[in-house]
Order: C-alpha cells, then structure tokens, then sequence
C-alpha cells in the first residue's frame, strides 16, 4: 500500500493578508479572518448576535473612557499568522495609537467573543488570544447563557478559565465595575 504525505501547505502573514485586501484580492467587505495563517470564512450574523455586540459595545465604552478604546469586529494583530477580527476588543489607547498598525494582543485590555453557533471556532480562537498575549478572554455563550472567562496566558494556553452563569457576576479587568452576566444576554 503506497501512503502519500500531504503537501506542504503555505501560511499567509498578517502582512501579506493585509497586502491582498489592498490589491483588491480580498475584498475589504469580505467576511474573513486570518487565523493559523489561512483565511478562514466567518458565518455571518445573525439578529441576536448583532444587538447583543452592539449592546456590550456600547455598555464597555461608559466604563473605558480614559487611555482605552472599544473596538467592534476590528482586526487584532494576535501575532505573525493570525489576525482575527474579535466581535469587541478593549485595547489601550492615545489617540492615533494605531494609525499605522493594528494593535496586538498586548494592548489588548479585554477581548470578547459572542457565539450563538461558533462555540468551537471562539474556543479554539482563545489559544491565538492566548499566545497573542490578550491578559482576558471573554466567550459570551449567547446560547448557553453563560460567560466563559479566561485569563493567565502563558505559553499560548489561558491557566485560568471560569465558567460564569447568568446569576455569577463578572469583574471588568482595570476597573472597579461588576456586572452580571444576565445583564451582558439578550
């Protein structure tokens, strides 16, 4: 029985990703994101998902108002082959920070993904997170009703994960804010 290896697949930079939108390849309104160094199709979204990022949005932005920014669905720069686009991102900011680059995972304060149906694909995102160095990793599980929170990171792998229901209470890191996580649900 002959076996067959499998060809070597080439990864896309962040860099070369962000050259093939400005060329026209990949179009700036195309839903994808580069992770692992593949463009990856991203399902769109569905009512429910769209307020509960809006509602959050808007909600973090009354909290981080001072040296930090809210960002929704704007790329992260995690590391050399991935840039994802997290539904909300909390990054450090003074003004024209990233007017040149996107920010990475170390300015990142908080990321936060919301799911009704990507539970798996936001999981396996927490290990770009991770290794990008994003100190928390919020996934909202609109689905479940709860807040997967994750924190520590540390060799690409989150060391703190709690799994919070809609009763718990969620501390907002860099803040003194609580909130409940019913009140993060549609």
């Amino acid at each position: 029985m002959e076996t067959f290896e499998a060809p070597p697949v080439r990864r896309f930079t962040a860099d070369e990703a962000m050259r093939m939108v400005e060329l026209g390849i990949v179009g700036e309104d195309e839903h994808v994101e580069l992770l692992d160094g593949a463009l990856v199709e991203m399902s769109p979204q569905g009512p429910e998902h769209a307020v509960s990022t809006r509602r959050l949005v808007k909600r973090l932005r009354t909290v981080y108002v001072e040296g930090a920014e809210v960002l929704e669905e704007k790329p992260l720069a995690a590391n050399k082959h991935d840039l994802p686009e997290p539904d909300v991102t909390v990054v450090r900011s003074l003004s024209d920070d990233y007017l040149k680059s996107h920010p990475t995972g170390r300015d990142a304060i908080l990321v936060v993904e919301l799911a009704w149906s990507s539970q798996s694909e936001d999981r396996r995102k927490a290990a770009t997170y991770a290794a990008g160095g994003v100190p928390v990793y919020w996934l909202l599980d609109l689905a479940a009703r709860r807040l997967e929170l994750r924190t520590t990171p540390v060799g690409g792998v989150y060391q703190v994960t709690l799994i919070l229901d809609a009763d718990d209470v969620v501390e907002l890191p860099l803040s003194t804010e609580r909130w409940m996580v019913r009140d993060l649900l549609p």
